[in-house]
């Protein structure tokens, strides 16, 4: 893999900067010296727990090696592909629609545990290590480990998860591993992972990186015994994303004889927002001059329009969007909009578009001016990326979607205890729980004599001195009158 010293600049694809192949190069070195640390450290682990973390970080690391390498040969494919198809006319190139931010959020795999395994054999029960990784082009994230039992019916990871660069037709694959862990299967051999250091991977591309990270991870497990396998995956889609929580299918993988297996029902519930950079962001902003029309008479009033969501606000100055006042004006702009040049009156040069949209059957009309045919044209585009923008996000762009990132003092309803079995919380007949509250009730009684009863209290008695205002005792009051000497 070479830099981008040995290429042509302007060979490469619109929107790839001139470093990006250098940038993913740069990347893939990073996660071979983290995975050459995760080795060093695996071989140092002797508890459970921290084995477990090391493979699953060992994974996460090959993982993105893999994203990088394959991102590194597509773009080395588009620039080949470019070769001697430098004089392609601008107007008749094809439109790319703006990026935007994918984010996947409050994830719940529920259980389908068997009657039998779920409420006996509590002590006994199996546990499991289980994580997912979300995939989309180069990016690869994961989650936090969760270590479930036969005593949880749902899986709940509480990370917020957001991709940067996600286009429409972006595709986020989800897998959901799962390691089962027995006291006597994960061991660490300290003398076989330090042979096992000497070799890294190479920096060669294609079936070579792959063949050694499959190695790798198979020798990892035989020596750690511990070892990941893939449960279940689904992919996300465009269609996918809603601002609310929904339910997507699950391929599992495995079945009952597996060792890794859970009992899955086929679904997970999270929310995956997309936020389009039109909707998020400034498309285009410039002062616009609009007509205004009062009994005949045709003013102009100069304003600060930002084009944004599928519509055109305006204001007096552009700082009155910091100042978060109302827009003097605002004009949709969207896939009914009619936008038509009205540069015919070169001798005045003045350069005029309007804005046409259907409202209650009727046309609205808007009409602005520019100051001079450039700034036309520069209007006219952002109109037509727009547009194109709309298009190709569909539903995204109706309302801006809110990307939700979860404060660690606050964490999910579902996060705020941990995840048992929800049949522990409804126990109302449990046995135990009776047992309590009958020795409770029986407590009481014993010490208020048997008067703990439902609208009854025993009767307090009245202090001393009440009984001199209850009107049976008869009251003298004497009077004594003492005159001074000196008065007299």
């Amino acid at each position: 893999m070479q830099g981008p010293s040995g290429r042509r600049p302007e060979l490469r694809p619109a929107g790839l900067p001139a470093q990006q192949d250098c940038s993913i190069q740069e990347k893939i070195d990073l996660e071979i010296r983290m995975r050459e640390g995760i080795w060093k450290l695996l071989s140092l682990s002797t508890q459970k727990d921290q084995i477990l973390h090391a493979v699953k970080n060992l994974m996460v690391c090959n993982a993105r090696i893999m994203a990088y390498t394959l991102e590194l040969q597509k773009l080395e494919e588009q620039i080949a592909n470019q070769i001697g198809r430098c004089d392609v006319n601008f107007e008749s190139k094809e439109r790319t629609a703006c990026k935007g931010k994918i984010a996947i959020s409050d994830i719940r795999i529920p259980l389908m545990w068997k009657d039998s395994d779920h409420f006996s054999n509590k002590e006994r029960s199996q546990h499991y290590a289980i994580f997912c990784l979300f995939k989309m082009g180069a990016e690869v994230f994961d989650t936090d480990m969760m270590i479930v039992d036969k005593t949880i019916t749902d899986i709940c990871f509480e990370n917020v998860t957001i991709f940067n660069e996600a286009e429409p037709d972006f595709q986020v694959k989800v897998e959901v591993y799962s390691c089962c862990i027995e006291d006597s299967s994960i061991t660490n051999t300290p003398k076989k992972l330090a042979k096992k250091l000497k070799t890294s991977i190479s920096k060669a591309t294609g079936k070579k990186i792959n063949l050694v990270l499959q190695e790798d991870h198979e020798t990892c497990s035989s020596i750690s015994g511990a070892k990941y396998n893939l449960l279940a995956h689904a992919t996300l889609t465009l269609e996918s994303a809603e601002d609310s929580f929904k339910t997507h299918n699950l391929s599992i993988n495995g079945n009952e004889e597996s060792s890794f297996w859970l009992p899955l029902y086929g679904n997970m519930c999270c929310r995956l927002v997309a936020q389009p950079a039109c909707m998020a962001e400034d498309a285009f902003a410039g002062f616009l001059n609009q007509q205004q029309m009062a009994e005949s008479l045709i003013s102009w009033r100069r304003l600060y329009c930002v084009l944004r969501g599928g519509k055109l606000y305006c204001f007096y100055t552009p700082e009155e969007i910091e100042a978060k006042v109302e827009p003097a004006l605002v004009v949709a702009i969207n896939k009914e909009t009619r936008i038509r040049a009205m540069d015919k009156d070169a001798k005045k040069k003045i350069h005029n578009f309007s804005v046409i949209n259907p409202v209650a059957g009727q046309s609205v009309t808007h009409i602005f001016a520019v100051d001079n045919r450039e700034d036309l044209q520069k209007w006219m585009e952002a109109f037509w990326q727009h547009f194109f923008d709309l298009s190709q996000w569909k539903h995204c762009c109706e309302e801006l979607m809110k990307i939700e990132i979860m404060s660690p003092r606050k964490p999910p309803l579902f996060l705020t205890k941990e995840a048992t079995s929800v049949y522990h919380d409804m126990s109302i007949d449990s046995p135990i729980k009776l047992e309590s509250l009958t020795d409770s009730i029986q407590k009481n009684l014993e010490e208020t004599n048997g008067q703990l009863l439902v609208g009854q209290h025993e009767e307090s008695s009245p202090p001393l001195w009440a009984s001199l205002f209850d009107g049976n005792h008869q009251m003298v009051i004497q009077k004594k009158i003492r005159i001074l000497d000196g008065l007299q």
